[in-house]
């Protein structure tokens, strides 16, 4: 379907209302993937050197705040993450911010997890790879709320050059572009990610079954 013909069909309330489905379909798997990928090398890091004694009394602590959270104890944990976040002063004090996030989100504290993601994402001291993933967590909180340009400006920065976020950018700018109704722009940039060297498989398979959605294919994206 044309973007055109789109357009002229459905007025603003079913356009948000695809939106939230699409949403709903494809995004809770945008930043999974990559989540894993840090926190598991970050603790790789940690404990090469465990050694160290301020590293192994917050490797301590992260883990007594892990076992917390496991067994369901989402409220204490979202508080012994926090408090390491604020104190700590090594690579765990970042992981425990990314934590403390996910404690709240299992709470329905969906104001305390983006301020904890928003903290993260403002501390100059911090790892700049997990700064910008916070950065991303926030985003795709907000995805369905925020003002698009406001998002799209934020996205921008970390979807440009080798951004190691650039993919999963890429993807949110994608579905901000189909909420503000800008399909030609979704397209393109579903497009490229469909078939980019070096984006996931099963980013790029989700890239083009989202592109079919909004009314695109991978071969008019290609040509």
């Amino acid at each position: 379907m044309k973007s055109e013909e789109f357009i002229r069909e459905v007025d603003e309330e079913l356009r948000r209302d695809r939106f939230a489905m699409l949403w709903r379909r494809y995004g809770a798997f945008v930043l999974s993937v990559a989540v894993l990928i840090v926190v598991g090398t970050a603790a790789k890091v940690g404990w090469d050197q465990w050694r160290q004694r301020e590293r192994v009394a917050e490797a301590l602590r992260f883990a007594g705040a892990e076992r917390a959270l496991a067994a369901g104890q989402g409220a204490e944990a979202a508080q012994q993450f926090a408090a390491l976040a604020a104190e700590g002063g090594t690579g765990f004090a970042a992981l425990a911010r990314l934590k403390e996030a996910e404690a709240k989100l299992g709470q329905k504290d969906e104001a305390g997890a983006l301020t904890a993601l928003d903290q993260l994402a403002t501390t100059t001291g911090d790892d700049p790879i997990l700064r910008d993933l916070a950065t991303l967590l926030a985003v795709e909180r907000r995805l369905d709320k925020a003002d698009p340009a406001e998002l799209t400006k934020t996205l921008e920065p970390l979807a440009a050059g080798d951004s190691p976020w650039r993919h999963q950018a890429r993807e949110l700018l994608a579905l901000t572009a189909i909420r503000a109704g800008d399909l030609d722009k979704a397209r393109s940039l579903l497009g490229d990610l469909s078939r980019e060297v070096g984006v996931a498989p099963s980013q790029q398979r989700r890239a083009a079954e989202l592109l079919q959605a909004i009314g695109g294919s991978v071969a008019q994206a290609s040509s």
